[in-house]
């Protein structure tokens, strides 16, 4: 489901891109990770309401800004600023050295390279993004979930894409009902974690933060 910086592709736009770009060694310390198994397993029910509980969470937040690390599959790690605006748009600023910003508008993903001068497209709906951003998110509707965990107030949700076009898995993070992070396990076994800090919710966002122009057409 997600690998993309080697190649392109719509299955690994945003979630999961193994950047390998001049990235710092990646601290020993654990990235995003998912709680212990519950003690008990959780019933249909319980398991039903988390994942209502959990989207409508998710969806309630329109706006949020922060930071995020990346942890990849070959122990590289990068840092940098995102900026989300739901629905459907999001920005990730990757910090120096790595030369990449990536943009969704709503309608594609886009990921930049400043320093190839490359600006490389995907519809958005080919992309884990699409249920993440959606302001009509439904776990249950939009994706195939493979498993759900809670843990005192940490909550995980294991999904797959629903149509097996795209493979692989991606691993949503809450505490409180609050995005942390995520983790996606691409078709290769290799694991990216995503974790966020520093965020603010409800905060007035420029929507130009989410228009990401060709170089040869600036």
């Amino acid at each position: 489901m997600m690998n993309l910086i080697a190649s392109i592709s719509a299955a690994a736009l945003i979630m999961g891109a193994p950047l390998t770009m001049g990235l710092k060694q990646a601290p020993t310390s654990p990235s995003v990770s998912a709680p212990a198994p519950a003690a008990a397993p959780l019933t249909a029910a319980d398991r039903s309401k988390l994942l209502k509980e959990a989207a409508k969470a998710l969806a309630a937040v329109k706006t949020a800004r922060g930071k995020f690390e990346q942890y990849s599959p070959d122990g590289s790690y990068s840092t940098g600023q995102f900026a989300l605006s739901r629905p459907g748009k999001v920005r990730f600023d990757y910090d120096d050295p790595v030369p990449l910003v990536l943009v969704s508008d709503g309608t594609t993903v886009a990921l930049q390279d400043s320093d190839l001068e490359t600006t490389d497209r995907v519809p958005l709906a080919s992309t884990p993004l699409s249920l993440l951003l959606s302001s009509t998110l439904d776990f249950e509707k939009e994706a195939e979930v493979v498993d759900v965990r809670r843990m005192g107030d940490q909550t995980s949700i294991t999904v797959r894409d629903k149509t097996g076009e795209m493979d692989g898995t991606l691993t949503v993070v809450l505490a409180d009902n609050a995005l942390t992070g995520w983790r996606t396990v691409d078709a290769n076994g290799g694991r990216t974690s995503v974790l966020l800090s520093g965020i603010e919710t409800g905060t007035k966002l420029n929507p130009r933060l989410f228009i990401l122009k060709d170089f040869d057409n600036r």
